[in-house]
């Protein structure tokens, strides 16, 4: 690699990709564990869903190999398995959020270090370590192009989610700084995804393709492939294509208002000094649905239970959120599951004829429920034009007695500000597994309970295939 300006950046994160050491905090260790583990969760009903189901015969039909695929008694090569393993990851839409990527991390990072893992014999600790890595790479170039790269519509878990997972399986290889760095180079040719893709099977598939391209790029680097050096900077690389041709414009515009980290300018200098997954952590997920809604269910269910609410009780429901976060939810009237969990009157009206919102509800038979589908009109919404971080989600209630409440929020439960105990993580890593009945979940448990980084990952993918 140069030492030209434009490489600069992605030389600062390939060194620090193959020389950094290994002696994380036991914060940012527990923090990952916890992230494999929701992953772990949200991967096993996933296998049924409806992406997962129809992408498996394809690609088992490219062939056997060493990476065990969740919920089924065949191995695939690894970048099959990334595939596959990413997709059931994302499907439900049940997976963390990351802030500084704008992206789904864990959906990536997860399924490609443990693809990666089956096929290298590495340990528990090597994917602990990647990922920490991972997550770091991802967040870093997130940063360098959000929050515009996904407010104009690319979907930041295909994009940044390919960097990341490369950056990852980099690591988990022991590359060195030059085969880091054209991992990295090469993932962008392999990033994409439109957030057009949302409420269709393609959508959860953009978590898949992001691990298998991560996987791929780090072993054609290791074999050798060389990639460019401008790939990240530079008139023709990713800050410019996936941003646009105002990016320093829009860059000095986000000067004294960056939100988690989101200077739309890349790091070089500081590349490990304060770590993502301590300092921003992972947005663990309370509800199966798009992340926008949740700062919105929060607060209805919040109300519902303070005042004793009941759905028959309810006049109008507004919601007034950022303006971003609305535009993610289109489908006021959903007709598939997938549509469903981009629909903010849908799961609102889930929570207000329930008084809460589960897989259940995005399961085929019920999305059509006529007593949901009657409380639909009352959810009402305005677009706020303002950064998350400027503006908390507003959720106005007006019973019909003519009385009003209201909340605000500005961080979701799962996040670092309202976080989810070890116990509440695993009571969802259980019912998510009750979810699967034809899975055969003791072995998974015991391995997910006794998470030793010295074992090899091939036990716990063992148990994921059940």
């Amino acid at each position: 690699m140069s030492n030209s300006a434009t490489s600069s950046a992605l030389e600062a994160y390939a060194k620090w990709v193959a020389e950094s050491p290994r002696d994380w905090p036991e914060e940012a260790l527990h923090t990952a564990t916890r992230s494999l583990i929701d992953t772990a969760a949200c991967m096993v009903p996933g296998a049924d869903d409806s992406a997962p189901s129809k992408l498996w015969p394809v690609v088992q039909s490219w062939g056997s190999g060493p990476s065990r695929a969740t919920a089924r008694s065949a191995s695939l090569p690894a970048p099959g398995a990334a595939l596959f393993n990413g997709t059931c990851a994302h499907a439900l839409d049940f997976d963390d959020n990351f802030d500084p990527a704008k992206a789904h991390a864990s959906a990536v990072l997860i399924p490609a270090l443990l693809a990666l893992a089956d096929a290298e014999d590495a340990a528990i600790g090597d994917v602990l370590d990647g990922y920490i890595v991972g997550l770091q790479i991802m967040g870093l170039v997130g940063q360098a192009v959000n929050p515009f790269h996904r407010s104009r519509g690319w979907h930041a878990t295909g994009t940044m989610g390919a960097i990341g997972a490369a950056a990852a399986c980099a690591r988990l290889l022991r590359l060195d700084a030059e085969k880091a760095a054209h991992a990295i180079s090469l993932s962008t040719s392999l990033s994409g995804g439109f957030m057009s893709q949302f409420g269709s099977d393609t959508k959860p598939m953009h978590a898949g393709f992001a691990a298998s391209g991560g996987v791929q790029a780090a072993l054609m680097a290791r074999a050798g492939i060389t990639a460019g050096t401008d790939t990240l900077e530079g008139a023709t690389g990713l800050r410019t294509l996936m941003v646009g041709q105002d990016v320093e414009e829009l860059a000095q515009a986000m000067e004294g208002k960056a939100e988690h980290g989101q200077t739309m300018r890349f790091n070089a200098e500081n590349v490990g000094s304060s770590l993502h997954v301590t300092e921003h952590g992972l947005k663990i997920k309370r509800f199966p649905n798009c992340g926008s809604l949740h700062r919105a269910l929060d607060c209805l269910l919040a109300l519902m239970e303070e005042h004793q609410i009941t759905g028959n009780a309810v006049e109008k429901v507004l919601v007034r959120a950022p303006a971003a976060h609305l535009r993610n939810l289109m489908h006021e009237n959903p007709q598939t599951p997938a549509e469903a969990k981009f629909s903010l009157e849908y799961s609102l009206a889930a929570a207000l004829y329930a008084g809460d919102v589960g897989l259940s509800d995005y399961e085929p038979a019920n999305i059509h429920r006529p007593e949901v589908r009657a409380l639909m009109p009352l959810i009402t919404k305005e677009y706020v034009e303002k950064l998350e971080s400027e503006f908390p989600t507003e959720v106005h209630v007006t019973l019909k007695d003519g009385s009003t409440v209201q909340t605000a929020l500005a961080m979701p439960v799962g996040s670092k500000a309202h976080p989810m105990s070890d116990a509440q993580l695993w009571q969802k890593l259980e019912t998510c597994l009750a979810a699967s009945p034809g899975f055969s979940a003791d072995a998974l448990l015991k391995e997910l309970a006794e998470l030793d980084p010295a074992k090899p990952a091939r036990q716990l993918t063992a148990a994921l295939q059940s």
